[in-house]
């Protein structure tokens, strides 16, 4: 392949997830809003939320096999249609049990859309322009995002409106997937080895562990926080928006530093900032300006874990290497997803909305001394 027609793949798959990325911008506060509006407990919206990752954690194992049997394009058209379905039967089913069944279906079709979208992206860049591609890519997800939470504000959850626009957007997520052909691999490997990639690099899969646990919290539970800032349940849907704007900014320049700096350096660095702005946020967020700018980086660093990250991934692994690595890694971040909104809506309602920031703060600090000792073990073992 060429790197002209190359840059054409890339684009069809920033299309498509771009579109797919205004669908869970709608559906992510709309679900954990609806929800609150009908007076259930932050710790059941938690697990309500932890569905869909909960479905990624069951469903990667198999996803090589199924990929490799019906074929790359055909999975991911299937989870397309399977996602805009279960956009579609939320409002029919207005009953706890039955979202539970729903939100983990839609889990697994969004698993299947991240998969192999990430495969293809780290499959067509090179090593000397990975970090500015992965970190357009992540920026553009969340710029869909973010105009999927605009929408929601808007629209509100007096109405059903929000759930068939998300389930038409991820239709149209569709179209520049049926013109698919000519990818990066020809199958992905069967095993894929998730202890072993644990094992042997424990910091990477790690990032990929904690982006899952600090974005599903702050996307599921962040609304809750705000509302004690005497904020509406329009303007509290909004605070996610705001986290949107510095995932939609900060991957580009973490993008261009990553093909140039020390990107072990950069981690620890974005794991620093992270602690800082948790740290502080109870004490900030009732002055409007702090509350934006405080946000805009929290959502920055949040994403940087995951395009750093990536951008790592592809470095390291190659081929059907590759896919199986990129398998591990979201099932490590599905696994943070599973386990960060039950964790932090327990911890609220534990020890009071507060908890919200400093819980995530004490986490990401675990984190940090698990890279920066897990990248000290590597440096003694290759001196």
């Amino acid at each position: 392949m060429n790197v002209s027609n190359n840059y054409k793949k890339i684009i069809l798959i920033v299309a498509m997830i771009s579109m797919a990325g205004v669908t869970f911008g709608i559906t992510m506060p709309l679900s954990t809003l609806t929800l609150k509006s009908w007076g259930i407990s932050s710790t059941l919206i938690g697990l309500n939320s932890a569905m869909p990752a909960l479905a990624a954690v069951l469903t990667t194992p198999f996803m090589p096999k199924f990929i490799n049997y019906w074929g790359q394009t055909n999975v991911i058209k299937f989870c397309l249609v399977l996602v805009a379905t279960c956009c579609i039967c939320l409002p029919l089913f207005p009953d706890l049990f039955s979202w539970f069944i729903l939100r983990f279906l839609l889990g697994a079709g969004g698993t299947g859309i991240w998969l192999l979208s990430e495969v293809w992206i780290n499959g067509f860049a090179e090593d000397h322009n990975r970090g500015k591609i992965i970190g357009a890519y992540s920026a553009l997800l969340s710029l869909g995002f973010i105009v999927g939470v605009l929408m929601f504000s808007v629209i509100g959850v007096e109405s059903n409106t929000a759930f068939y626009l998300a389930a038409g957007f991820i239709l149209v997520a569709a179209i520049p997937i049926w013109t698919m052909s000519d990818l990066p691999i020809n199958e992905m490997a069967d095993d894929i080895s998730m202890w072993n990639h644990m094992v042997s690099s424990p910091g990477l899969m790690g990032s990929s562990w904690m982006m899952g646990f600090l974005y599903a919290a702050t996307a599921y539970l962040l609304p809750i926080f705000a509302l004690q800032f005497d904020l509406n349940y329009a303007q509290s849907s909004r605070t996610i928006a705001w986290l949107g704007s510095g995932e939609l900014a900060m991957p580009l320049f973490v993008g261009w530093f990553a093909d140039k700096v020390d990107k072990r350096k950069l981690m620890i660095f974005i794991a620093l900032v992270t602690i800082a702005t948790l740290s502080i946020m109870p004490f900030v967020f009732a002055a409007p300006l702090m509350r934006l700018g405080i946000l805009f980086v929290l959502g920055g660093a949040i994403m940087s874990f995951y395009s750093l990250g990536l951008t790592m991934l592809g470095q390291k692994f190659k081929g059907s290497l590759l896919a199986s690595a990129n398998a591990s890694f979201i099932f490590f971040l599905c696994l943070g997803e599973i386990i960060g909104p039950p964790v932090i809506g327990t911890a609220m309602d534990l020890f009071g909305t507060f908890a919200f920031g400093w819980s995530m703060a004490l986490f990401t600090l675990i984190y940090l001394v698990i890279f920066i000792s897990a990248g000290s073990r590597t440096e003694m073992q290759s001196s």
